[in-house]
């Protein structure tokens, strides 16, 4: 039997900033961890499970610039594999104050959560945020890869931040937007 396929949605910029608000909002004693992990995946775009993996000795928040070493073993064969990414100083500083919760231990994981959990918890927040449970975990992945698409047009670079070994998958993330018909279609003009 053939496995329907099934297209990641990403979320407006209006529903990511009310998630990221009910994260940042959502006063516990794990709320730095869970603002971490989503601020890593829809800022950096780096896949759920490669942020699971993480350990301290892979973040390094306090260097100039803030960087991170991914682990992409299954990518043996991409063109240009890019195994640090830059993370921004808004995103190194909520890294940070989650590291700072955590024991000095360079083998002690960011994020020790199953996938199973870590979908309840995206869930939850969801809910928190009122935009619905159509969404998965790798939407934020999704949400990152239509903005980095929108700023830069450039699919090799996302290709390269993405860890993607094919175009055809990076090519994935791209999505024609209502918003962009409408842009293109007013710079086209009418001949009269």
């Amino acid at each position: 039997m053939f496995r329907r396929m099934t297209r990641e949605r990403f979320l407006s910029d209006a529903e990511l900033e009310r998630f990221m608000a009910a994260v940042r909002e959502r006063h516990h004693k794990h709320q730095p961890r869970d603002h971490a992990l989503f601020a890593l995946i829809a800022n950096v775009g780096v896949a759920p499970r490669e942020a699971m993996a993480f350990t301290r000795s892979d973040v390094h928040m306090h260097a100039r610039p803030p960087w991170i070493r991914l682990h992409r073993p299954h990518k043996k064969h991409a063109a240009e594999p890019t195994n640090e990414l830059i993370v921004n100083r808004q995103v190194a500083s909520v890294v940070a104050k989650h590291l700072r919760s955590l024991p000095d231990e360079p083998t002690q994981r960011l994020f020790p959560f199953t996938k199973r959990q870590s979908e309840r918890l995206f869930k939850y927040y969801c809910r928190l945020a009122g935009i619905g449970e159509s969404y998965k975990l790798f939407s934020l992945r999704h949400t990152f890869g239509m903005k980095m698409w929108r700023h830069t047009k450039d699919l090799r670079l996302m290709q390269a931040i993405m860890g993607h070994v094919r175009l055809q998958a990076t090519a994935s993330y791209v999505h024609v937007t209502p918003e962009r018909l409408r842009q293109v279609s007013e710079q086209l003009g009418t001949v009269s």
